[in-house]
């Protein structure tokens, strides 16, 4: 490729290595590095790239980063993050140096990206930062009775919950060259501390979870429910996996939007403001079902302003592409790459491949978000302009006589590269009833044989690229 794509690292052979292994993260379902490599040496070559001390966590984010805030220039981009949890409980005899999760019990590391999203078309554009949490080992995040208190009593820079400040923070400086930035957040983002100390050049969008106090003592959740509904939509309400579960169903709600005052809470920090005025946009389910944990509310608490029924839809939709890291994670998990496989035993070495693991996942969600051509995305977004004229090449063999099996798209458009990477992954190019379009297990075979195949390309052609005799 004419631009590494993992990182640097100070060393050619390390970025090509580093390449490599993307590469075949984004083809296999598996963080086995045997089963990632191609050979017995690649293997070898793939688990000393991880132990040297040369590659870091931080090369592959700042690299990342660096390209993501070239495709930001410019646009309104909303910078949404979240938590995800990789356990490894079935590797407890293997791993060590390893802290816990949710449970207090399993092994495991807490990951918390941050993604750019264009905020008016929906399309990935890249990585903006993350973290990986390992806390330190024997420490559990469900503390006894008398020790919670105190831990509620710390400050917020001193709390685990300081990755949301520090997200807003990276996405301010990393975005900076954007015409705007937005945090999106779900329920865990909710901290005063962090609408009290945003950046001046960040906006926030976040979930409430807790029914915050406002002026005269009223609470936040029965302020929002005594306003006028503004208007009613139908909307989808997706199936439920896991601990709380619901089936598949569709749900009016009521749209309502106005601006509270919120007090500061007693065990925030006195230093920060007494109150905050806050937007917020009430989205709640008309004839909910009797269970709670199956109604539809969104109370979103925002920084911008919201003085019409349109402005508030629009908060709506930014909150609705939401969902976007939430298939990031899935790319990662049960329909990518298995992360939670991993037989790496020892933190430093596999929280760099799980770096790599979400690079490998985002790259393939940049494709499938983007392969109808509706999010308008230019082909520079995932490709070098180097590689134009092999894409064009490998675009024309893949093409068939008809003309339904053409590459329909404009070959500047991110769309025209995902239509290469779907073919040759397998998808039949069918778009018609009963066809399916190409989803993130297709893509990523798709992007292993493409990145071979434009490598090799380039090769061939270094001559003629570099004006070579």
């Amino acid at each position: 490729m004419a631009q590494p794509q993992l990182g640097r690292f100070g060393d050619r052979r390390l970025a090509s290595v580093g390449d490599s292994l993307l590469a075949a993260m984004q083809k296999q379902r598996t963080m086995c590095l045997h089963a990632l490599a191609e050979s017995r040496g690649q293997g070898r070559r793939f688990h000393r790239f991880l132990d040297n001390e040369a590659v870091s966590m931080r090369e592959m984010l700042v690299h990342a980063g660096r390209q993501t805030a070239e495709r930001a220039a410019g646009r309104h981009v909303l910078a949404i993050t979240d938590t995800s949890e990789l356990n490894y409980a079935t590797h407890t005899g293997r791993k060590r140096g390893f802290g816990t999760v949710g449970n207090g019990q399993d092994i495991g590391v807490l990951l918390h990206p941050i993604i750019a999203v264009d905020a008016e078309q929906g399309g990935l554009l890249g990585l903006v930062g993350a973290e990986v949490i390992n806390r330190p080992e024997g420490q559990s995040p469900l503390p006894a009775t008398a020790k919670a208190e105190a831990l509620k009593r710390r400050p917020a820079d001193e709390k685990e919950s300081r990755r949301w400040l520090a997200g807003a923070e990276t996405a301010g400086a990393v975005l900076g060259e954007a015409a705007m930035i937005t945090m999106v957040e779900d329920r865990d983002g909710d901290i005063y501390d962090q609408f009290a100390r945003k950046p001046d050049n960040v906006h926030l969008l976040v979930r409430a979870a807790q029914n915050r106090t406002l002026d005269g003592n009223e609470k936040l959740f029965e302020r929002c429910a005594a306003w006028s509904a503004v208007t009613h939509h139908t909307i989808r309400v997706p199936a439920k996996h896991g601990k709380v579960q619901r089936a598949e169903r569709t749900a009016v709600v009521a749209v309502r939007y106005g601006e509270v005052t919120v007090q500061r809470p007693r065990r925030a920090d006195d230093g920060l403001p007494a109150t905050l005025s806050l937007r917020v946009v009430d989205v709640r389910e008309v004839d909910p079902p009797a269970d709670p944990d199956q109604r539809v509310h969104w109370c979103l608490l925002t920084t911008h302003a919201v003085d019409s029924a349109a402005e508030a839809m629009r908060v709506v939709g930014w909150y609705r592409l939401r969902w976007i890291i939430e298939q990031v994670f899935r790319t990662m998990k049960t329909d990518g790459v298995d992360v939670e496989t991993s037989q790496i035993a020892t933190p430093g070495s596999l929280l760099k491949l799980v770096t790599v693991a979400l690079l490998a996942a985002i790259r393939v969600m940049q494709l499938v978000i983007g392969r109808d051509g509706s999010t308008g995305q230019e082909l520079t977004d995932v490709a070098d302009p180097i590689e134009a004229p092999a894409l064009r090449a490998i675009s024309i063999s893949l093409e068939g006589r008809t003309e339904k099996l053409k590459n329909p798209f404009d070959p500047a458009s991110l769309a025209w590269y995902a239509w290469i990477a779907a073919r040759l992954g397998g998808w039949s190019g069918y778009t018609s009833k009963g066809y399916k379009p190409a989803g993130p297990k297709t893509m990523a075979r798709g992007l292993k044989r493409l990145d071979a195949m434009v490598q090799g390309w380039m090769l061939a052609n270094r001559s003629a690229l570099v004006g070579l005799p």
